[in-house]
């Protein structure tokens, strides 16, 4: 017998290749997890049918040759299933999108993909095959490939992402199904618990990021939590969120974890605590620990442990082109000309901006025949400006809120760099890419 199966606590990436596994390699049998993560369970029910799974039980008596792993490759999270196989050595072979997990599943043949989506891996290949689909397999593979990829908003997301979900939805595929697989808080004690984490979030900045920990307590676990730290993610929209649940029952604490930002890898951050999971979402399990004394023992760790985020210093160019306040505007306008730029900081005898000047601004000057004028009489202020050490985020929002493209970096009163929205453009557009080249 020849089978398939994917991670324990099965979610929609995973339903979605499983989907895909069973039109690729029709001779395979699905293998059903135990566990189905909540935020799939809906979408399970309704199209159970179409997986037409195994148990893992079902396994024990059969004759296992060849086994295919999908969105995985930790041997701890498929344990359930070779629990059952009595093969002692069936050819497996993986399909995982997950670039930083290490597989330790012995004597498995690694297929890695470049996506934001597992079901994005298996989809690419179901497209060269010129596979057709079902409209309902076609929508449980997008929903698996929006659910892992934020609706394709993610910073994991990758072009065959995009264009996987065109293909399926060419396929018949629902997005209003989508979309209602995708919203997973429905129930009133899942919307108060939401309203209570809210009101007990605390931000920290810890390494320039922007942190937000909880620590709440519950009788037992309860179904939907990840989806509801995924919803405060959405709220709050912060760099990272670590959610601390201490559950009374169990004497555990569960760590479940966002991340929206690659320096804030969430799957190496949990693994001391033995977690793991995606970079951008992970999750942990610990026993006999305190919540309280837990979340401070895990703050200094974060502390110890996060890359310092991105600032000023490491994108604005230096040194910097500058017009003095007592220049002409003639003298400013060939000077501009002569470098090539439209605009310029303006700065006093001592070096500190004070305004600025651009081709709009000396046209002014010219319409009114002053251009002898000096250019403190015709520049733009006051000049916002900002220090070396200030963040990606904090300069986005500089921008936004001032309406400014160019933003001087000021160090004890002197002007050392600059910083324009095209450099910032860059260094997202340039983590971007970095981040989808191949390992």
């Amino acid at each position: 017998m020849n089978v398939a199966f994917g991670h324990t606590n099965t979610d929609l990436d995973c339903l979605g290749s499983l989907i895909l596994i069973k039109k690729l390699f029709p001779d395979f049998r699905l293998v059903k997890s135990r566990l189905i993560h909540p935020a799939a369970q809906s979408l399970y029910y309704l199209y159970e049918g179409y997986f037409d799974f195994l148990n893992p039980k079902d396994l024990m008596d059969e004759q296992i040759d060849n086994i295919i792993i999908v969105d995985t490759c930790t041997a701890d999270r498929v344990n359930e299933y070779f629990g059952n196989i009595r093969n002692s050595s069936p050819s497996i072979r993986i399909f995982d999108h997950h670039h930083a997990a290490n597989c330790d599943i012995l004597g498995a043949s690694l297929e890695k993909g470049n996506f934001g989506a597992n079901t994005s891996f298996l989809g690419k290949l179901a497209m060269k095959q010129g596979i057709t689909l079902l409209p309902e397999e076609a929508t449980i593979a997008l929903t698996g490939i929006y659910a892992d990829t934020g609706r394709l908003i993610y910073e994991n997301v990758s072009r065959e992402d995009f264009e996987v979900a065109a293909w399926l939805f060419d396929m018949g595929a629902s997005l209003k199904l989508v979309k209602s697989f995708l919203e997973t808080i429905k129930e009133d004690d899942q919307i108060l618990l939401l309203n209570q984490l809210l009101l007990s979030v605390e931000q920290f900045n810890i390494q320039g990021h922007v942190i937000l920990i909880s620590n709440f307590e519950l009788d037992e676990n309860i179904p939907g939590l990840a989806a509801i730290v995924e919803k405060i993610m959405d709220i709050e929209n912060p760099d990272a969120y670590f959610a601390i649940f201490s559950i009374k029952k169990s004497k555990t604490i569960l760590l479940i974890t966002r991340s929206q930002k690659e320096k804030i890898d969430l799957h190496e951050l949990l693994q001391p605590y033995g977690g793991g999971g995606h970079h951008l979402a992970a999750s942990a399990k610990i026993s006999n620990r305190e919540g309280p004394e837990f979340k401070e023992e895990f703050l200094a760790y974060l502390e110890k442990s996060l890359a310092p985020a991105t600032r000023a210093k490491d994108i604005m160019k230096s040194p910097v082109h500058a017009i003095t306040e007592n220049m002409s505007l003639l003298e400013a306008s060939l000077f501009l000309e002569k470098v090539e730029l439209t605009s310029m900081p303006v700065v006093n005898d001592s070096g500190t901006p004070t305004g600025f000047i651009s081709l709009r601004d000396i046209m002014k000057g010219r319409k009114a025949n002053s251009m002898k004028s000096p250019v403190r009489a015709y520049m733009s202020k006051p000049v916002i400006f900002s220090n070396s050490s200030i963040t990606m985020r904090e300069i986005e929002r500089i921008f936004f809120k001032h309406h400014i493209g160019h933003l001087p970096i000021v160090e004890e009163g002197e002007l050392v760099g600059i910083v324009t929205r095209w450099d910032y453009l860059e260094y997202r557009k340039r983590t971007a890419d970095d981040r989808r080249t191949p390992e």
